[in-house]
């Protein structure tokens, strides 16, 4: 590999690093972050609709910032919960204040807003959340 290859793979690599760190949006409910990225997994958190803070897991999102669409996604929440079973959180706690989402993004590329749709445990998708630019 060139020198002129390595520069081009660091510069790559580091666009993506700080493309994720510097994703951040405003709701009614606060600020939603762009945390990390685990297992193909992007990992945002927020607080969700009960006033808890949450995070949303979005499985094959991690380094992708230019063709975003519509993604299945799931969050977890702290705080108690009404689910019938237990999922473990990032970092290995479990609750059972989960539950099914869904995130459609306005545009493919960031910047771009979004629209969170939630759902309880495995119930339908009930409520959602904008987020828009800060």
């Amino acid at each position: 590999m060139t020198a002129k290859h390595i520069a081009l793979t660091v510069a790559l690599g580091l666009g993506a690093t700080m493309a994720q760190a510097d994703e951040s949006w405003m709701s009614d409910m606060g600020r939603l972050i762009y945390q990390s990225e685990e297992n193909g997994a992007a990992i945002f958190s927020f607080t969700n609709v009960d006033a808890y803070p949450a995070e949303l897991i979005i499985p094959g999102l991690a380094g992708n910032y230019d063709n975003r669409g519509v993604h299945e996604a799931y969050w977890i929440g702290q705080g108690a919960g009404t689910c019938p079973a237990f999922m473990a959180r990032p970092g290995g706690q479990s609750t059972t204040n989960w539950g099914r989402a869904l995130i459609s993004f306005d545009r493919p590329a960031f910047p771009t807003g979004f629209t969170l749709t939630l759902g309880d445990c495995f119930g339908p998708m009930s409520y959602a959340i904008r987020a828009d630019l800060p």
